[in-house]
């Protein structure tokens, strides 16, 4: 049997969503990380510094709206901090959009704005063995277990609001993997290590009454290693 491979969109914005309406007890969630930042560009820590979208970033969230152009969104959640609410208002038309505080990506403490590289050697690699403790609040910071206990409180807000439909989550690259860990009930220090969110890549989670969840990733032509 011939598999035809669509890189963008129109699995995850035809197909799928087309079977979600057809059954009524089916939650899509859209997990999206927002467009690139200088500071992504740079390999900065951002952490809960409040940056706009750069000029890739704006070209990322507008290419995102073509490729969710086909989902029926009942409402869309991001992150109160302005590149999430930026690459959410490129695709959100007239669906309602809601900012949530609790979406919003950890502050790093003393490690805010490091660079993640040889610029900041010594602070990187003492970040690279405390980012992850659960209670280590980075001298000023957020724990890990701060944040992924306000995270699934947020998902847990949002899932009581839609038993059915499709609804998206904008967020940050320390934010989804604290969201799939909620949704699919992964320990949070193993959700942190493993999964990896690019600034133009979308997750689609599907939930359905009495079944394991269903998480999609959507392919670009820059991870065509991982179809």
């Amino acid at each position: 049997m011939t598999r035809h491979l669509r890189l963008i969109g129109t699995l995850l914005a035809a197909t799928l969503a087309g079977a979600a309406q057809a059954d009524e007890k089916v939650l899509d969630i859209y997990l999206v990380r927002h467009g690139q930042t200088q500071w992504n560009l740079e390999k900065r820590l951002q952490g809960a510094t409040d940056n706009v979208l750069n000029e890739t970033g704006r070209r990322q969230a507008a290419e995102l709206a073509a490729k969710l152009a086909g989902v029926e969104l009942g409402h869309i959640y991001s992150s109160g901090l302005r590149r999430a609410k930026e690459t959410a208002a490129a695709f959100a038309g007239k669906t309602p959009v809601t900012a949530l505080p609790a979406l919003n990506e950890r502050s790093f403490g003393k490690f805010e704005g490091i660079f993640e590289d040889e610029r900041s050697a010594e602070l990187f690699a003492e970040f690279g063995k405390r980012g992850g403790r659960l209670e280590d609040g980075l001298d000023g910071g957020e724990s890990l277990q701060s944040q992924a206990d306000r995270v699934k409180g947020a998902v847990r807000d949002i899932l009581a609001r839609h038993g059915s439909g499709s609804v998206a989550i904008v967020a940050h690259g320390g934010v989804n993997p604290l969201a799939l860990a909620a949704l699919l009930d992964i320990p949070v220090a193993e959700a942190v290590a493993r999964i990896k969110q690019g600034n133009d890549e979308v997750y689609l989670v599907r939930l359905r009454s009495g079944q394991p969840p269903s998480v999609w990733k959507q392919a670009t032509r820059t991870t065509l290693e991982q179809l």
